[in-house]
Protein backbone atom coordinates (compact mmCIF):
# COMPACT_ATOMS: atom_id res chain seq x y z
CA UNK A 1 0.00 0.00 0.00
CA UNK A 2 1.85 3.03 -1.21
CA UNK A 3 1.56 6.69 -0.93
CA UNK A 4 1.57 9.66 -2.65
CA UNK A 5 5.02 11.99 -1.76
CA UNK A 6 3.58 14.83 0.12
CA UNK A 7 4.41 18.16 0.57
CA UNK A 8 5.33 17.67 4.28
CA UNK A 9 9.04 16.62 4.45
CA UNK A 10 8.85 15.36 7.53
CA UNK A 11 5.96 12.73 7.62
CA UNK A 12 7.60 9.11 8.29
CA UNK A 13 7.97 7.38 5.44
CA UNK A 14 6.06 3.43 5.50
CA UNK A 15 7.08 0.45 3.76
CA UNK A 16 6.18 1.10 -0.27
CA UNK A 17 6.86 4.91 -0.30
CA UNK A 18 8.68 5.99 -2.79
CA UNK A 19 12.14 7.43 -1.97
CA UNK A 20 13.25 10.70 -2.84
CA UNK A 21 16.43 11.91 -2.32
CA UNK A 22 17.15 15.69 -1.86
CA UNK A 23 18.12 17.66 -5.05
CA UNK A 24 21.63 19.12 -5.41
CA UNK A 25 22.42 22.61 -4.44
CA UNK A 26 24.72 24.50 -6.43
CA UNK A 27 25.85 27.53 -6.53
CA UNK A 28 27.72 29.73 -9.42
CA UNK A 29 29.70 32.41 -9.44
CA UNK A 30 31.83 34.11 -7.02
CA UNK A 31 30.17 33.72 -3.59
CA UNK A 32 30.47 29.71 -4.51
CA UNK A 33 34.09 30.25 -4.68
CA UNK A 34 34.22 32.83 -1.44
CA UNK A 35 32.74 29.79 0.24
CA UNK A 36 34.84 27.03 -1.16
CA UNK A 37 37.87 29.35 -0.08
CA UNK A 38 36.34 29.86 3.59
CA UNK A 39 35.90 26.33 4.02
CA UNK A 40 39.55 25.25 2.54
CA UNK A 41 40.68 27.58 5.18
CA UNK A 42 39.08 26.37 8.22
CA UNK A 43 40.24 22.91 7.34
CA UNK A 44 43.83 24.13 7.37
CA UNK A 45 43.72 26.12 10.64
CA UNK A 46 41.81 23.30 12.30
CA UNK A 47 45.20 22.02 14.38
CA UNK A 48 47.84 23.12 16.27
CA UNK A 49 51.67 23.31 14.72
CA UNK A 50 53.20 20.54 16.23
CA UNK A 51 56.04 20.78 18.61
CA UNK A 52 59.08 18.83 18.43
CA UNK A 53 59.47 16.38 20.92
CA UNK A 54 62.38 15.53 23.65
CA UNK A 55 64.63 13.49 22.16
CA UNK A 56 66.51 10.78 24.48
CA UNK A 57 70.33 11.59 25.54
CA UNK A 58 72.64 9.93 22.69
CA UNK A 59 73.33 6.77 24.17
CA UNK A 60 74.44 5.27 20.60
CA UNK A 61 70.49 3.73 20.43
CA UNK A 62 68.86 6.17 17.57
CA UNK A 63 66.96 7.56 20.58
CA UNK A 64 65.07 4.96 21.73
CA UNK A 65 64.65 3.90 25.64
CA UNK A 66 66.86 0.67 26.76
CA UNK A 67 65.10 -2.60 26.41
CA UNK A 68 64.76 -5.29 29.29
CA UNK A 69 65.70 -8.83 28.67
CA UNK A 70 63.60 -11.70 28.12
CA UNK A 71 63.45 -13.99 30.45
CA UNK A 72 65.10 -17.42 30.42
CA UNK A 73 62.69 -19.68 28.54
CA UNK A 74 62.88 -23.01 31.32
CA UNK A 75 61.63 -19.96 33.95
CA UNK A 76 58.58 -19.72 31.99
CA UNK A 77 55.40 -22.44 32.17
CA UNK A 78 55.56 -24.91 29.94
CA UNK A 79 51.38 -25.55 28.33
CA UNK A 80 50.27 -28.68 28.99
CA UNK A 81 49.90 -30.95 26.12
CA UNK A 82 46.36 -31.13 24.46
CA UNK A 83 44.55 -34.58 25.61
CA UNK A 84 43.86 -36.49 21.71
CA UNK A 85 40.19 -36.31 20.85
CA UNK A 86 38.77 -39.67 19.49
CA UNK A 87 38.19 -38.95 15.13
CA UNK A 88 35.27 -37.85 14.47
CA UNK A 89 32.81 -39.33 11.20
CA UNK A 90 33.27 -35.45 10.08
CA UNK A 91 36.61 -35.34 10.53
CA UNK A 92 36.79 -38.81 8.58
CA UNK A 93 34.36 -37.56 5.48
CA UNK A 94 36.62 -34.59 5.05
CA UNK A 95 39.57 -36.52 4.24
CA UNK A 96 37.37 -38.66 1.89
CA UNK A 97 35.82 -35.35 0.19
CA UNK A 98 39.21 -33.41 -0.08
CA UNK A 99 39.84 -32.13 -3.46
CA UNK A 100 36.28 -33.08 -4.81
CA UNK A 101 36.97 -36.82 -4.13
CA UNK A 102 34.07 -39.64 -5.25
CA UNK A 103 35.32 -42.95 -3.72
CA UNK A 104 38.49 -45.03 -4.10
CA UNK A 105 38.92 -46.67 -7.31
CA UNK A 106 37.83 -50.25 -7.51
CA UNK A 107 41.24 -52.36 -5.64
CA UNK A 108 41.79 -50.12 -3.12
CA UNK A 109 38.21 -49.88 -1.79
CA UNK A 110 38.05 -53.64 -1.82
CA UNK A 111 41.26 -53.17 0.38
CA UNK A 112 39.17 -50.47 2.86
CA UNK A 113 36.17 -53.17 2.85
CA UNK A 114 38.10 -55.89 3.76
CA UNK A 115 39.65 -53.58 6.33
CA UNK A 116 36.02 -53.10 7.74
CA UNK A 117 35.37 -56.73 7.61
CA UNK A 118 38.06 -57.51 10.11
CA UNK A 119 36.21 -54.88 12.80
CA UNK A 120 32.69 -56.16 12.05
CA UNK A 121 31.16 -57.92 15.27
CA UNK A 122 28.31 -60.56 15.84
CA UNK A 123 28.20 -61.14 11.69
CA UNK A 124 27.53 -57.75 11.14
CA UNK A 125 28.91 -57.11 7.47
CA UNK A 126 29.23 -53.29 6.11
CA UNK A 127 28.45 -52.06 3.15
CA UNK A 128 29.84 -53.41 -0.04
CA UNK A 129 32.03 -51.30 -2.33
CA UNK A 130 30.25 -50.63 -5.29
CA UNK A 131 32.39 -53.03 -8.31
CA UNK A 132 32.23 -54.97 -11.08
CA UNK A 133 29.52 -54.42 -13.78
CA UNK A 134 27.80 -51.93 -11.13
CA UNK A 135 30.64 -49.92 -11.10
CA UNK A 136 30.11 -48.08 -14.50
CA UNK A 137 26.28 -48.00 -14.08
CA UNK A 138 26.68 -45.74 -10.44
CA UNK A 139 27.08 -42.09 -10.49
CA UNK A 140 30.06 -41.12 -8.67
CA UNK A 141 27.15 -39.20 -6.68
CA UNK A 142 25.85 -42.61 -5.53
CA UNK A 143 29.72 -44.23 -4.47
CA UNK A 144 29.95 -41.22 -2.54
CA UNK A 145 26.94 -42.16 -0.73
CA UNK A 146 28.21 -46.02 -0.28
CA UNK A 147 31.62 -44.43 0.50
CA UNK A 148 29.88 -42.70 3.42
CA UNK A 149 27.76 -45.51 4.32
CA UNK A 150 30.60 -47.70 5.34
CA UNK A 151 32.30 -44.70 6.89
CA UNK A 152 28.76 -44.23 9.03
CA UNK A 153 29.26 -48.24 9.45
CA UNK A 154 33.23 -47.95 10.90
CA UNK A 155 31.72 -45.41 13.31
CA UNK A 156 29.08 -47.54 14.54
CA UNK A 157 31.47 -50.21 15.22
CA UNK A 158 34.40 -48.04 16.66
CA UNK A 159 37.10 -48.42 13.56
CA UNK A 160 37.16 -44.67 12.31
CA UNK A 161 40.85 -44.64 12.95
CA UNK A 162 42.32 -47.41 11.04
CA UNK A 163 39.72 -45.84 8.54
CA UNK A 164 40.90 -42.52 8.70
CA UNK A 165 44.59 -43.86 8.81
CA UNK A 166 44.10 -46.35 5.71
CA UNK A 167 42.09 -43.05 3.45
CA UNK A 168 45.08 -40.71 4.38
CA UNK A 169 47.47 -42.76 3.24
CA UNK A 170 45.70 -43.74 -0.10
CA UNK A 171 47.50 -41.88 -2.89
CA UNK A 172 45.97 -38.93 -5.33
CA UNK A 173 45.51 -41.57 -8.33
CA UNK A 174 43.90 -44.28 -6.04
CA UNK A 175 40.45 -41.51 -5.96
CA UNK A 176 37.74 -41.38 -8.05
CA UNK A 177 36.77 -37.67 -8.94
CA UNK A 178 33.53 -35.72 -9.51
Amino acid sequence: MSRKPSSEPYLPHFPGDRATAPGALEEIGETAWQRFEELRHKQDRQFATTQPGQRAPDTGNRGFQATEPMPVQSAMPRPKPRAKTPLSLDEVLLVARRNNRACPMPAPWKALHALLAAQSQQGVRPPQPVDGPAWNAVSPMQKRLRLRDQLEWAESVGALAPVHAFLVALPEEDWLYF
